[in-house]
């Protein structure tokens, strides 16, 4: 594999990045949830948002609301009763009211309610993410293990009780400085969708340390492409409303992976010596 040239490879970079940025500061994007409500079987008012809302274990939502409420489904207004799924997985659907977005979707196992406002305060007060400055170095090939594995459980940001499960095809091993790594992955190349969730060392002082995400390439059957250099901050990193899953247990690494996003609120001194990396 020929390595990019760097100029182009730093343009490509800060375009990425710009629209990564773009998408988090969206309207009704990662920074603009204000609560996060789970449904239960009994119908109940949730603080501060219209109606009263229930959930069956089979994913089914009902929400009673008045028209005078002025929530809407598909720019038609919401009188009544209305039900919503099933919602099953994560799968999700959304109500407007007024210019909150009402977000309801299967999390963990259960349902749940998130007013997305673009008047968050986090929102308001976002101020941008820094990245590493972006090295070919980091764009690292890794040989493709085939270990299929159908429902992977891992832990969530929705709390201690809460779990995700995920397909994996298999896992990607390669070198970082002299050590033998190894990512599980999810998702699947025919999909478009091959992703490492991860934490490594770096995420004791420069980088989110509960996860970080990254997408990965299948070159071919026995080779995947990791650009590191693209690897963002999920959601939780922003939000305490964020339902985002966190690495299994093989995923939290001791080398330290010095590319991508850094931790929200964290930048490089610009006399801070690039951290070598070996392969």
């Amino acid at each position: 594999m020929s390595s990019p040239d760097p100029t182009t490879f730093a343009d490509e970079h800060a375009a990425w990045h710009t629209g990564i940025e773009r998408a988090r500061t969206a309207p009704h994007g990662p920074l603009s949830p204000t609560a996060l409500h789970w449904l239960t079987t009994q119908p109940q008012s949730l603080p501060g948002l219209p109606g009263t809302w229930s959930a069956t274990t089979e994913g089914l939502v009902t929400l009673t609301v008045p028209a005078s409420d002025g929530v809407t489904r598909d720019g038609e207004q919401v009188a009544g009763t209305v039900t919503l799924g099933p919602l099953t997985g994560t799968a999700g659907t959304s109500l407007a009211w007024g210019d909150i977005q009402l977000e309801i979707a299967a999390r963990s196992g259960g349902i749940i309610v998130r007013p997305r406002d673009p008047a968050a305060s986090a929102r308001a007060s976002y101020s941008g993410t820094a990245t590493f400055p972006p090295s070919t170095d980091w764009v690292i090939t890794g040989r493709f293990v085939p270990h299929i594995r159908g429902s992977v459980e891992v832990p969530s940001a929705a709390g201690a009780d809460r779990l995700q499960h995920y397909d994996s095809p298999g896992r990607a091993e390669f070198t970082v400085a002299g050590h033998n790594v190894a990512l599980t992955l999810f998702g699947s190349a025919e999909q478009g969708d091959l992703r490492a969730i991860f934490s490594d060392a770096s995420g004791t002082d420069l980088t989110f340390p509960a996860a970080r995400f990254v997408e990965v390439t299948a070159k071919d059957a026995g080779t995947v492409v990791i650009d590191f250099t693209r690897t963002t901050n999920p959601p939780c990193a922003y939000s305490d409303s964020a339902t985002c899953p966190f690495p299994p247990p093989e995923n939290r690494l001791s080398v330290r992976i010095e590319a991508g996003e850094l931790r929200p609120g964290v930048a490089l001194s610009e006399t801070r010596p690039a951290d070598p990396v070996q392969r």
